[in-house]
């Protein structure tokens, strides 16, 4: 991988909709130069893929939450999939992390009120594994997933 190919990975993830044309006159290429780039960077799994940034508030998801998680388990990747495929009215379990330290797990959750909060906590709570929760509230994001709010 050399700096074109980095400089693309960098506009693809600015904007997922660039067009190939406008790759190729930002970085002086020819278009099917960067479509022979993209599609190697697609097939080393480089470029994973492509998705919409959504704008939750819309949906009526204004509530961001980080949940931390404290667990004891024999199957660590078990337990996640119990947890992320939890299913709560207005909630929605948007990433989930692995983590090193004094937690295990860290959800980010997007909900419509506080109250489906709760209700997701009371129905994570009931695995056995589930030692403790820590909860956050974000009130302002500035900057995610290469989207700036400013």
């Amino acid at each position: 991988m050399d700096e074109v190919d980095l400089r693309i990975v960098q506009l693809l993830e600015e904007n997922g909709r660039i067009s190939h044309e406008e790759i190729s006159k930002l970085l002086h290429i020819s278009r099917p130069a960067v479509h022979q780039r993209v599609a190697k960077l697609e097939k080393n799994g480089v470029i994973k893929g492509y998705r919409g940034i959504i704008d939750w508030r819309k949906l009526d998801q204004k509530l961001k939450v980080l949940i931390f998680v404290k667990a004891r388990c024999q199957n660590f990747k078990e337990l996640t999939a119990k947890i992320v495929n939890v299913q709560v009215p207005n909630v929605t379990i948007i990433e989930c992390q692995r983590l090193a330290g004094e937690w295990c797990m860290m959800l980010k959750v997007r909900a419509t009120a506080s109250e489906d909060i709760t209700n997701l906590i009371d129905e994570m709570v009931q695995y056995d594994e589930i030692l403790e929760t820590s909860t956050t509230f974000v009130l302002s994001t500035i900057y995610e997933d290469g989207w700036k709010e400013i």
